[in-house]
């Protein structure tokens, strides 16, 4: 019998086509990145250590190609955000190492917000090097609800826009009363202190539901 040419079954549907980064790997390295907080300086070296050389540039490709296929689920996740009636937002400082037209040791930050209707809570995470107002402006362009933040008043411009109520945290408001309360001479009792009352027994009915 004639010989046959041997049949190369196909390749699997690769994350990043022409590399061979495979999604369980792209799912680690970005855990370690991101959730481990391990630089990929770091990681190249953990890797060299078990045999596997990806040297730091290939691993930053990598994790960009995962950033952008991860894109539409992003995109769905803001989709399910703003279809809830109640967010919650705050900002929280971060530094970026490398950020065009900023010291290494300055400030940015991670924007925060949590909603969504019931069933389909959404935790989604943005990044900007900015702490101005106009940035929940744009990611919550066109949404309409209750929108709970602290008191930052970074927050106002988007409070003012026409469908959107502000909820401010009392933990907030208590911090003021507090104050107050402390600046009162010794053994008198003022209006900070009732509202310190009226606030615990809003705690109160917390603790109970």
């Amino acid at each position: 019998s004639s010989a046959r040419t041997p049949i190369t079954a196909a390749l699997p549907p690769q994350p990043l086509p022409k590399s061979n980064a495979s999604a369980d790997f792209l799912a680690m390295l970005l855990v370690v990145k991101y959730i481990d907080g391990l630089p990929l300086a770091r990681f190249e070296y953990v890797l060299d250590r078990h045999g596997a050389t990806v040297p730091r540039q290939t691993l930053a490709r990598w994790v960009i190609g995962a950033a952008e296929l991860l894109q539409p689920l992003h995109n769905l996740l803001r989709d399910a955000l703003t279809d809830g009636t109640l967010i919650y937002m705050d900002e929280t400082v971060m530094q970026v190492l490398k950020e065009e037209g900023k010291a290494p040791t300055s400030n940015s930050y991670m924007w925060v917000q949590t909603g969504g209707p019931p069933g389909k809570e959404v935790i989604l995470y943005d990044y900007d090097p900015s702490r101005s107002g106009d940035v929940p402006v744009r990611l919550l362009q066109g949404w309409r609800g209750y929108l709970m933040t602290d008191g930052y008043d970074g927050y106002n411009a988007l409070a003012r826009m026409e469908g959107i109520e502000r909820l401010c945290c009392w933990a907030h408001a208590r911090r003021r009363f507090i104050e107050a309360a402390r600046v009162q001479p010794k053994g008198k009792r003022g209006r900070a202190d009732e509202a310190i009352e009226m606030i615990g027994q809003l705690y109160g009915i917390d603790r109970k539901s």
